[in-house]
């Protein structure tokens, strides 16, 4: 019965946190925040993908002409 109460009272607790102007701004920023950090990983990982592609094919391009 305890338990109860204490997850009645826990969820009353983040109800009014999200509900209120300052939770929900933080909540929102730090949705914001891990969206941008998604889309640079996102960004990172194309970019990096692209570079080992190009110096696979200068490799091959060296061992070509090198015998």
């Amino acid at each position: 019965m305890e338990k109860r109460k204490f997850l009645g009272y826990f969820w009353k607790k983040i109800k009014k946190f999200i509900f209120d102007i300052y939770g929900g701004n933080l909540v929102e920023y730090a949705l914001l925040i891990g969206f941008a950090l998604f889309i640079f990983f996102l960004i990172i990982g194309v970019i990096t993908s692209m570079l080992n592609w190009t110096v696979g094919l200068s490799n091959d391009f060296l061992d070509l002409f090198s015998g």
